[in-house]
């Protein structure tokens, strides 16, 4: 492992990174002594988890469960699998030199248990997303000289620990105080807990602890104004190239024709006249199919490339999907069905995306009758639980669009439940990627890097 970056060069990798260089001023003298105040520290930490969450692998993951497809120089050979360690160094150096030390500032520092909440939030999320991508990392140990991999279920255990420690920190902080430089959530202390319980959820499903994760997601994130997304609290957003939805900034730069949506699997099942389409007398998806479209040529205010467009990365939607994914796989298929019809209210009211006005969107109720075999969502004869399991996991697919959480998703699933789930094609061969590389930093820099080093092709410990 690296040694550990000053607090001051962090932010400015952090800055120069994400290219957000408006939102601090930072000291470019890296002789001079310079006291950074936890508020930006925070801030530092919220961009650096946004690179992790949103950033170049997310935008891997979707090449690799038909959400994008790769058309030239990198892309093209990261949409095969031909990815090298080196693609990924740039997390683990956003996660442990900018939010995990960080976090141990502001856990020594700061008395404001504001602060310290999220702070442990932020991290809960890098940490959870770094093992759900890499399997065994780093954690416990970290700052020590080659530090130990823990195991992927150690690493989710400690996870939920400290989004509990989160939880009681921010249940101490009164109404009134705000954190004005809140760049994701909605400033408050409600706000971020109900963050932490979706987050809670999220790894709870993961590590298939349904019961857990149903409850946690009782009390997630209920609407969209505690939504955790990407430039939520700057008013500037959308205003500058730099400070722009970060598939703007990506089309629009030298890559802009290396990938689009165009002809992938997500498409052909949004499209109305595609063999593979998910549209019924009940659904219309013309309009998401449109506010889905990924491409150098189609940015538009309208879609999810809009320059201003926020990014969600955890929601309400994703909240209500897990209480639906979670009381299903309990077996409470009523239960679930309510849920997911909870969130084709939501959808039908025009909430969720944009898309272009002249298109349509609908999202009529289901009833049971349309789980059983022979009904529209059941043409395979899978029994009614299976059938409406998996529509909860085709529609995660589609609404979480633009987050790691569909390659996730596939590759807790495809082993264990194949009758279930997308059929997504593998881009070259046979096998699907499962995993992210170990960064090829930390495999030369630490004499306790796994030998060998685990194929993407691997499935990581939980998906076994």
């Amino acid at each position: 492992m690296k040694n550990i970056l000053s607090r001051v060069l962090v932010l400015g990798i952090i800055l120069i990174s994400s290219g957000c260089e408006s939102y601090l001023d930072v000291n470019e003298n890296p002789n001079q002594s310079t006291s950074v105040p936890n508020e930006l520290i925070i801030k530092g930490m919220q961009l650096a988890d946004v690179q992790l969450q949103l950033g170049h692998t997310m935008r891997i993951s979707q090449l690799w469960t038909g959400q994008l497809k790769g058309l030239g120089n990198l892309y093209k050979n990261l949409y095969v699998y031909n990815i090298a360690p080196e693609e990924t160094n740039g997390d683990w150096s956003f996660v442990y030199h900018g939010i995990v030390t960080q976090n141990r500032i502001i856990q020594t520092d700061s008395e404001d248990n504001l602060i310290k909440g999220i702070g442990n939030i932020i991290e809960a999320h890098a940490i959870g997303t770094m093992a759900a991508l890499f399997g065994d990392i780093p954690y416990s140990k970290y700052g020590t000289p080659d530090p130990e991999f823990d195991s992927q279920a150690e690493v989710f255990s400690q996870v939920q620990a400290l989004l509990d420690a989160a939880i009681v920190q921010l249940s101490s902080v009164t109404a009134t105080r705000v954190l004005s430089q809140d760049l994701l959530v909605g400033k408050n202390a409600a706000a971020w807990t109900q963050v932490a319980h979706t987050l809670k959820a999220r790894f709870y499903l993961m590590t298939k602890n349904y019961q857990a994760a149903y409850t946690e997601a009782l009390d997630g994130v209920s609407t969209d104004v505690n939504n955790m997304s990407y430039a939520k609290g700057f008013s500037g957003y959308g205003s500058t190239l730099e400070n722009s939805n970060l598939y703007y900034i990506v089309l629009d730069g030298s890559r802009g024709g290396d990938f689009s949506s165009a002809d992938t699997f997500v498409q052909g099942l949004l499209d109305p006249a595609g063999s593979s389409s998910r549209n019924h007398a009940k659904t219309d998806e013309s309009r998401r199919r449109d506010y889905l479209k990924v491409s150098i040529d189609e940015r538009a205010s309208t879609r999810i490339t809009g320059q201003n467009v926020k990014m969600p990365m955890v929601s309400n939607v994703e909240n209500l999907l897990i209480l639906a994914e979670s009381s299903a796989r309990l077996g409470q298929f009523n239960t679930a069905l309510g849920h997911l019809n909870g969130l084709r209210t939501y959808l039908n009211s025009g909430k969720g995306f944009v898309g272009s006005a002249t298109l349509t969107a609908k999202y009529s109720a289901f009833v049971a009758a349309d789980f059983e075999a022979g009904g529209i969502e059941n043409a395979s004869g899978l029994s009614a639980d299976k059938a409406l399991l998996r529509e909860i996991l085709e529609e995660r697919y589609v609404s979480l669009f633009g987050t790691h959480l569909p390659f996730f998703d596939f590759a807790r699933v495809s082993k264990t439940d194949p009758d279930i789930a997308l059929a997504i094609s593998p881009t070259s061969g046979g096998q699907h990627a499962q995993r992210f590389p170990i960064a090829q930093n930390e495999i030369n820099g630490n004499a306790n890097a796994p030998s060998p080093i685990p194929s993407i092709f691997d499935p990581t410990p939980v998906n076994k």
